[in-house]
């Protein structure tokens, strides 16, 4: 992946999208201000790969506007597994799993992206720990619900 990552200009804008993400629920005000500098930002245009399968994880990424869709590939098969809009997130199934990404995401429309990288986690669970151990709990229950819309779409499979 090859994006230039920069501070986020439009604070207010930027809080407003993470205060709706799962992973940020019972942040206050005054902590998601504390957490703003361990974000960037970036623009994708439409149709461009955000993250390919094989690549190496680095950031956790969440649509401040346009859409992704996520692809599951082999050989032979391309699948749209499921399609991402505004406040949505991805990539920390890769980062926290620390196994190189399975999937591919594209963007279907150009797309603001807030990005959290593996280095701001970690100066984050280093500089404000509570904070940290919040958000993981949260993207642990976030990692539990995609497991369970996996189990449905495959289940889903086998009925029809």
């Amino acid at each position: 992946m090859e994006f230039s990552f920069n501070p986020l200009s439009d604070l207010n804008e930027v809080k407003q999208v993470l205060s709706r993400i799962s992973f940020f629920g019972g942040v206050v005000d005054d902590t998601l201000e504390k957490m703003m500098p361990y974000f960037q930002g970036t623009t994708i245009k439409a149709g461009e790969c955000i993250i390919r399968k094989g690549d190496t994880p680095t950031h956790i990424f969440i649509l401040q506007s346009g859409s992704v869709e996520l692809h599951i590939t082999s050989s032979s098969i391309d699948r749209c597994k499921r399609d991402f809009g505004v406040g949505d997130h991805f990539g920390e199934v890769a980062m926290f799993s620390m196994i190189n990404d399975t999937a591919s995401f594209f963007a279907k429309e150009d797309c603001q992206l807030i990005t959290f990288s593996q280095k701001s986690l970690a100066r984050l669970s280093r500089e404000e720990p509570l904070i940290f151990r919040q958000l993981i709990l949260n993207l642990a229950r976030d990692l539990a619900r995609k497991v369970q819309y996996s189990d449905e779409l495959m289940l889903r499979h086998y009925v029809d």
